[in-house]
């Protein structure tokens, strides 16, 4: 008998989990037992409804939002709309099978986002890495990789971010030690940063780099690259995205994702030069690669 393959929740139906189990926990509305004793569900159906591995009927998210008590019309009205949208499959979920589930719940995530806060030690940040150089890294992590193409094509896709009616905003904070690193050759690096100047001067409001000089005592305090990924409405919390060389991981409870903000705001608005100095630093850092072409 053939076995029916079952689909992977969308990045938007685990975001509806997670504000639903907010819902109760934070305004103390009882354990899962308790609410699906007084709605007569089972304790796996809510269990499952907010790890997002259950989608749930518009009638019984009305039905849990009554239990709730929940009376803003804002946040009922955009519950009510993520779990319409959350049956949307979204391109990232059609190439699914090209990448890790992790990696595609978070292009989901970076689709709904409103912005964007990016700290890298190692490399230009993905959504503003030119094609060469991105294919530089691949060809590095991954050597004779069959699907290199596909990958490309993913992250640069990815950009589409920039150009939606809300754009995503950008902020972040590179390394200076990021542009020493000769990834591609002479060639690509000038490429490269001129794409970074090119991106700033192009999307003045949306785009926003900060550059953190090798000079400064903050690069011993970093143990590698974090994005925080913020939404629009206030309900929905940010999460953090830790991308290592095996494995990546989200984290989303509020203690550990404060403790990255305090470390990114200190970080950009503390311990890195302002948007106009970054820049002359990365035009510098441009002329070299041209000499050395």
């Amino acid at each position: 008998m053939a076995t029916r393959r079952m689909l992977q929740p969308t990045a938007r139906q685990v975001r509806l989990g997670s504000i639903l189990r907010g819902l109760r926990e934070e305004g103390k509305r009882g354990s899962q037992g308790v609410v699906c004793s007084e709605l007569g569900w089972s304790e796996s159906k809510l269990s499952r409804i907010e790890s997002g591995r259950l989608g749930i009927s518009e009638g019984d998210l009305q039905l849990l939002l009554d239990r709730y008590d929940i009376q803003d019309r804002s946040l009922r009205g955009y519950v009510v709309d993520l779990r319409r949208r959350g049956n949307v499959r979204g391109w990232e979920t059609r190439v699914r099978s090209d990448m890790s589930a992790v990696y595609a719940d978070y292009i989901g995530y970076e689709s709904d986002a409103a912005e964007m806060y990016s700290a890298q030690t190692t490399l230009i940040p993905g959504l503003l890495q030119t094609h060469d150089y991105a294919a530089a890294i691949f060809d590095q992590q991954r050597p004779g990789v069959t699907d290199r193409q596909q990958q490309l094509e993913i992250r640069d896709k990815r950009r589409e971010v920039f150009d939606r009616p809300r754009p995503l905003v950008f902020w972040g904070v590179i390394s200076e030690s990021v542009f020493r690193h000769v990834i591609g050759g002479p060639r690509a690096m000038a490429d490269q940063l001129e794409h970074l100047l090119a991106l700033s001067r192009d999307y003045p409001r949306t785009i926003n780099i900060h550059v953190l000089p090798e000079a400064s005592e903050s690069h011993g305090a970093l143990f590698g690259p974090f994005v925080i990924l913020s939404f629009p409405q206030r309900w929905e919390p940010d999460i953090v995205y830790l991308d290592g060389f095996t494995s990546t991981r989200f984290l989303e409870e509020s203690d550990q994702v404060q403790e990255y903000s305090s470390l990114f705001m200190r970080l950009m608005m503390t311990d890195s030069l302002r948007g106009p100095e970054s820049l002359k630093l990365i035009e510098r850092h441009l002329d070299q690669y041209r000499k050395d072409m």
